[in-house]
């Protein structure tokens, strides 16, 4: 019997709901899907994403790039976000540093904005698969 394909789900907590519009699709298409820790907490209590001592208790960070080990290919939802477009926040990159070491597949929902960060060339580097903002277009790829 084949093991399902697992996708990690990341991006900012900004788009805590989005994470989970998204995971309810790709488990639609078959897939094994994780969201950061904090996910559904953060869509209930906005507030919880900059509760240090809340996000240490439940093992964010630590716990999101184990989960991002644990899985086939790692999905960046990145959103406009602060008038950026393709936003990648610092939690992102942190993941996707991992799934990139770790030889994951790293597909990103929109291009990255190359003027947002100094990471321009690593995040090149990374040869993220965009998906043109159609989560769907994963399945060519995974499936």
């Amino acid at each position: 019997m084949n093991e399902k394909i697992s996708i990690m789900i990341g991006g900012s907590m900004t788009f805590a709901s989005k994470m989970k519009e998204a995971k309810k699709v790709l488990e639609k298409f078959g897939f094994d899907v994780n969201v950061p820790l904090d996910t559904y907490h953060v869509i209930k209590e906005p507030e919880k994403k900059c509760d240090i001592k809340f996000m240490k208790k439940l093992g964010v960070g630590r716990g999101d790039a184990e989960l991002v080990a644990k899985s086939d290919a790692f999905l960046v939802l990145n959103y406009e976000k602060n008038s950026i477009k393709g936003y990648i926040g610092s939690g992102a990159y942190r993941d996707i540093c991992i799934a990139w070491w770790l030889k994951k597949k790293i597909f990103f929902l929109f291009p990255y904005d190359e003027t947002q960060n100094n990471h321009k060339y690593e995040m090149l580097g990374f040869a993220p698969i965009i998906l043109d903002g159609k989560i769907e277009n994963i399945n060519s790829y995974l499936l």
